[in-house]
């Protein structure tokens, strides 16, 4: 019954806004059409929209809530529909799976998909926000792209700014310029003028720092590290063996910094966490405190103490005792001194 009458009613509406739209077929532009499912008004007449299409020839300054919402000049309150679409300049919040801005927007717009062909001074929340101007404020989403300057915050899988002045976190973060801290797993930036990127793996195309180094230490005698980043502060992987070990690899990850002292001379602390790819728990932790010297612009040669952490437990133990924590399985936990020497490739 209630599908009835659900159609009935329907029916009724659609033939009467059929009707409705043929007898005012010869209105002029600027007179108000109210037909419930199309509602067109003109320029200025700023009373609410209700409706399953809603069409303002102009500006309009209050409430539209629809399927379509389409405004060609400026907007200022709340449009809430389906697809939303703004000529002009936006004062207000716009809410919807698909939501378009000729213009600025001054506020929030919270949908699937964003697109501001301006400025943003406030919100742009949803799966993928595209601003062809510059945002002062917060962009949040999958894929957040701005073509100019971020002030503020780009959150998101994957961020994509010109500069950033602020702060850019992500899996994958670009810029051309950075003045704040991206954060991610992946970050490339052309210039760092003040400001850190911190992540698996940091690319500064000019001023940065890229490394590959071969190094010896009393624990794990061959280790291979990547560190990239700039020389402030870096991070690495790195992979190692130790033939009394046997086919036993061991693979890490570390943070770093070089402190410079001259043209030639550096201070380089590191801290550097391992672990072995077998059934065994085997992990190091250490804490490098290096001198280095540049030999040239490409090679540096570093050297110094270390100071090591190192836990081990059989594997026949860890595997029948993982369920409950137990430090008797512990076969070894001890500190210990040593040292190290690295050859440096720099490019």
């Amino acid at each position: 019954m209630k599908k009835i009458f659900l159609s009935a009613f329907l029916l009724l509406s659609l033939i009467f806004a059929k009707t409705f739209a043929q007898e005012n077929q010869g209105t002029k532009s600027n007179e108000v059409q109210y037909h419930f499912f199309t509602n067109n008004i003109p320029s200025g007449f700023n009373y609410p929209l209700i409706g399953f299409v809603n069409n303002v020839d102009g500006n309009h300054a209050s409430v539209q809530v629809g399927i379509i919402n389409s405004t060609t000049g400026n907007f200022g309150g709340l449009q809430a529909g389906f697809i939303n679409s703004i000529g002009g300049n936006v004062t207000g919040l716009q809410s919807g799976f698909i939501n378009s801005i000729g213009g600025d927007l001054m506020g929030a717009a919270y949908g699937f998909i964003n697109s501001v062909n301006g400025e943003v001074s406030g919100l742009q929340y949803g799966f993928i926000n595209s601003v062809s101007e510059s945002v002062a404020g917060l962009q949040c989403g999958f894929i957040n792209s701005t073509s100019k300057s971020v002030y503020g915050v780009q959150c998101g899988f994957i961020n994509s700014a010109n500069d950033v002045r602020g702060l850019q976190h992500g899996f994958i973060n670009s810029a051309k310029s950075l003045r704040g801290l991206q954060l991610g797993f992946i970050n490339s930036v052309d210039d760092v003028e003040k400001g850190l990127p911190i992540g698996f793996l940091s690319f500064v195309k000019h001023g940065g720092y890229k490394a590959v180094e071969f190094s010896y230490t009393d624990l794990l005698p061959y280790n291979l590290a990547f560190k990239t980043g700039i020389r402030e502060f870096y991070t690495f992987p790195m992979i190692s063996w130790d033939p009394e070990l046997g086919d036993e690899l061991f693979v890490g990850y570390g943070i770093g910094s070089n402190v410079d002292f001259g043209k030639t001379l550096f201070f380089n602390p590191e801290l550097l966490s391992q672990h072995n790819i077998s059934l065994d728990f085997n992990h190091y932790l250490s804490l490098k405190a290096n001198i280095g010297v540049k030999l040239s612009d490409r090679f540096e040669l570093v050297a110094g103490p270390t100071l090591s952490w190192n836990v081990k437990i059989n594997a026949d133990d860890f595997h029948q005792n993982y369920t409950e924590w137990n430090p008797d399985i512990i076969s070894v936990n001890k500190l210990s001194v040593g040292y190290n020497a690295a050859l440096r490739f720099c490019f």
